[in-house]
């Protein structure tokens, strides 16, 4: 049976700072301090590392008791901030790998690079050795990026074989398949400037990810010629992935795919398929965690995304945060294709900005007057209602109601609104609710502009459970719009956050929570604006619609077609 040992993870380092020591990892750091004689304490128990021997008793390191206790107390703490890993007896110097199973000797090891890899960054390296030694690794393809996938993996010490080559020349021109004996794979092409490779997945699903990928970057059918940087670079990032999967290793660049670019060299990770989320996302509490947050970089990702980017670029964000987003190409509402999204912080604003964006782009193919996209059903079928009651209410032409009470002005959001829109802006603004039916009440904003005789316009506006929520969301939009004309005039389609919307950030402003209070206005809502019918799921066009269904985002409109 072969024993092992700790050893010190190769990419530890040691600084040797005033009055102790400072160690670092690649993915920790420790720093202990007040004590002169750590250096010396370091140096004694690295040496009994490096040899190999056991740390359970390092009282010959030194005849003094209290030297003994703390060399142990100082393995301790390496091994307590993951910077001591358990290998086997001569794990670096085994021999190469896969040696003949009659062999006499130790069990075959992993190369001495591999050894080291695996020692950096594997909870159990000997482990994840049997991972990487159970499967043998069969490469189909050609070219410069099967070439460097097959070195990489022989270096490694994996077991490789080359497969027949049978691919159709334009569709699968500069395409690698590495696959495992257990099903997984990777998929990665390039051609002499742009590569990909896709995260490691069921082979019978990657061919298709990666033709979506392939055209999301142009990636024709170009040959590419030996040493294309490139494809190298490509070729070795796949195979250094599925050995990662391989060995059990987390992937911290999952899940993406890596697009590889030649000037300068580089390769990056994106967002794959385009809307991926977090697991955390699919945690029961969805209003009180942050995963929304990336859902504007993972739909509009400058490489494989699906929507135009969001924009911050010169906008303010204080007092409230603003973000914009040109959808080129789409005749929308409000006579252009600039969508805004805003809320109490950047991200927020960066949220709304995407799901004003989708909504431009399904109002252009699907021609619904009124339709909502959301998070999930709840927040999109939430802000349709309220869509609908608003425009129920216009159509009529009763909008006006009575100056806001004092208790409407109670909570600390529409206080905090209020006071941002009329003192720190100085807008002489008035707002007015109305009780539209039990348990919703609408509140406009209303402030100096010229699109009414009177020379006032219409600012924000909102309905909600009760007065003070509907005041504190009708400011805010007010804020973001007087914000927004100080930037550039002209109203543009936005939107913004509501009773139904996700928490998105833990920002210190505070916004309403009416979520205990949002099923009862629902109902209130399906009453006036009559609307028996359930909302009707909206598709806009491919490859939207795919991002949409992955990361869960939902389009509505009404089901009567109102």
């Amino acid at each position: 049976m072969s024993t092992s040992s700790w050893q010190l993870r190769p990419t530890v380092q040691a600084t040797r700072i005033d009055g102790g020591l400072h160690l670092r990892s690649w993915d920790t750091s420790l720093t202990l301090d007040d004590a002169p004689q750590l250096w010396r304490l370091w140096q004694l128990l690295t040496r009994r590392l490096a040899s190999g021997r056991a740390t359970d008793d390092l009282h010959d390191l030194s005849p003094r008791p209290p030297v003994a206790l703390a060399l142990h107390r100082l393995a301790d703490l390496l091994r307590e901030h993951d910077l001591l890993v358990r290998v086997p007896e001569h794990w670096a110097t085994a021999g190469r790998a896969h040696a003949p199973t009659d062999a006499c000797g130790p069990d075959p090891g992993p190369p001495p690079a591999a050894a080291t890899w695996l020692a950096s960054v594997a909870t159990d390296p000997a482990a994840s050795w049997t991972g990487i030694g159970r499967e043998s690794v069969t490469v189909t393809g050609a070219g410069p990026a099967a070439t460097a996938a097959i070195e990489a993996l022989t270096a490694a010490g994996a077991r490789v074989r080359r497969a027949a080559t049978r691919t159709d020349p334009p569709r699968d021109a500069g395409r690698v398949i590495l696959a495992a004996g257990d099903g997984r794979a990777v998929v990665t092409g390039a051609s002499a400037t742009v590569g990909y490779v896709t995260p490691v997945g069921p082979g019978t699903h990657l061919r298709a990810q990666a033709g979506l990928i392939a055209e999301r970057l142009g990636l024709g059918s170009a040959a590419t010629a030996p040493g294309d940087p490139v494809a190298v670079v490509a070729g070795a990032c796949a195979a250094h992935r599925l050995l990662g999967a391989l060995a059990e290793l987390t992937d911290p660049a999952a899940p993406t795919a890596l697009v590889v670019r030649s000037d300068p060299l580089r390769a990056t990770a994106h967002p794959w398929p385009p809307g991926v989320r977090s697991p955390a996302a699919d945690a029961p509490d969805r209003r009180d965690d942050t995963v929304h947050a990336g859902l504007p970089t993972s739909l509009t990702d400058p490489e494989l995304g699906v929507l135009p980017p969001v924009e911050l670029d010169d906008l303010p964000q204080l007092p409230v945060g603003l973000a914009r987003c040109r959808v080129g190409g789409v005749p929308g509402p409000a006579g252009g294709t600039l969508v805004t999204g805003h809320g109490p912080d950047t991200s927020t604003a960066r949220l709304h900005a995407t799901l004003a964006a989708v909504e431009l782009i399904s109002v252009s193919a699907e021609g619904a007057a009124v339709l909502a996209c959301g998070v999930d059903r709840s927040h999109a079928e939430g802000v349709l209602l309220r869509r609908l009651a608003r425009r129920s209410m216009a159509s009529a032409g009763d909008t006006s109601g009575g100056a806001a009470p004092p208790s409407a002005f109670d909570a600390p959001a529409a206080r905090r609104w209020w006071r941002t829109l009329t003192r720190r802006l100085g807008v002489p603004a008035t707002v007015h609710v109305r009780r539209l039916a039990p348990g919703a009440q609408l509140a406009v904003v209303r402030g100096p502009g010229t699109t009414d005789p009177d020379g006032w316009m219409e600012l924000g506006w909102a309905i909600e459970a009760t007065a003070h929520d509907a005041v504190a969301f009708a400011a805010l939009a007010a804020v973001a719009t007087v914000r927004w004309r100080a930037h550039q005039p002209g109203p543009p389609y936005s939107h913004g956050p509501c009773g139904a919307s996700p928490r998105v950030s833990r920002s210190a402003a505070p916004v309403p929570d009416g979520s205990e209070r949002e099923a009862t206005l629902r109902r209130s809502l399906r009453t006036l604006v009559g609307a028996p019918a359930e909302p009707i799921v909206v598709a806009p066009p491919a490859p939207l619609a795919a991002a949409l269904r992955t990361v869960g985002l939902v389009v509505l409109r009404a089901g009567d077609d109102r």
